[in-house]
């Protein structure tokens, strides 16, 4: 009599969970600045759940998707930065806050970390070390 082998043995549930991508949150006023970002981050292999315009828009979607990461501009319409931050961090403990802005010299008290728009290019370096490989 033949045996069947089982498609989805435990090796392979394994293999899915460990390549399982890291998830973004951008979340910026400018679309150009967001459509670079979400193509820097996807480029990486992280993928992008979603995008905000504003603070008010973030946090509906970061609560729905739970986030790695979200990469938060400071100079937001109707609900800054620092106040979309406080948010998230009571809906989505977990998830790390990246300050995104031109305006701020250094990593405000609400961000996990800190990155000036006009050093985009340490962007990738810097959500490597905030978010662990899974």
């Amino acid at each position: 009599m033949d045996t069947e082998v089982p498609t989805h043995d435990a090796c392979h549930m394994t293999e899915v969970e460990t390549t399982t991508s890291q998830t973004v949150l951008i979340v910026d006023d400018d679309e150009e600045i967001r459509h670079v970002l979400r193509l820097l981050c996807e480029t990486e292999g992280m993928e992008v759940i979603g995008e905000a315009a504003t603070g008010v828009e973030a946090v509906p979607q970061a609560l729905r998707h739970q986030p790695d990461v979200v990469i938060l501009d400071y100079m937001l319409p109707r609900l800054d930065g620092e106040g979309t931050a406080e948010i998230l961090r009571a809906v989505v403990p977990g998830t790390k806050i990246v300050a995104f802005s031109a305006i701020l010299d250094s990593q405000p008290g609400w961000a996990d970390a800190y990155l000036n728009k006009e050093r985009i290019s340490e962007l990738m370096p810097l959500l490597q070390t905030l978010i662990p490989n899974n």
